[in-house]
């Protein structure tokens, strides 16, 4: 897995490549972790590159999005899924057409609309 981060008004981007498997979760989490610990609470995961996530990289979405909405308006966006992962979600039982359990936009661009929307919320 690499990563490129940029920042922007109301939210930061990571552009996340390649598949993460469990070799890789120790730097998906450092990489959170990091945005936790400086006080970036909308994080958005361009997530196009990726085909593919273990259970432990799953573990840990679902673990750091949960630790991003404790705080104010603060969430961790899921952007352009590929159909794989997309695929991966919903046989995990973690998207349906009913619910989500993370908040999926179908392009980065709509995901950075809606954070800069929920912090001026």
């Amino acid at each position: 897995m690499e990563q490129t981060i940029q920042g922007g008004v109301g939210w930061d981007l990571a552009r996340l490549t390649g598949d993460i498997t469990s070799a890789d979760t120790g730097a998906l989490e450092q990489m959170l972790q990091r945005f936790l610990a400086v006080g970036r609470y909308r994080v958005i995961l361009d997530l196009s590159g990726v085909t593919y996530i273990g259970s432990a990289g799953l573990s840990i979405l679902i673990r750091y999005t949960a630790l991003f909405r404790n705080w104010e308006r603060g969430d961790l966006y899921l952007a352009a899924l590929s159909p794989p992962l997309k695929n991966l979600l919903q046989v995990a039982g973690l998207l349906s057409e009913e619910r989500s359990h993370f908040s999926i936009f179908p392009t980065v661009n709509a995901a950075q609309e809606s954070a800069q929307k929920r912090l001026s919320q």
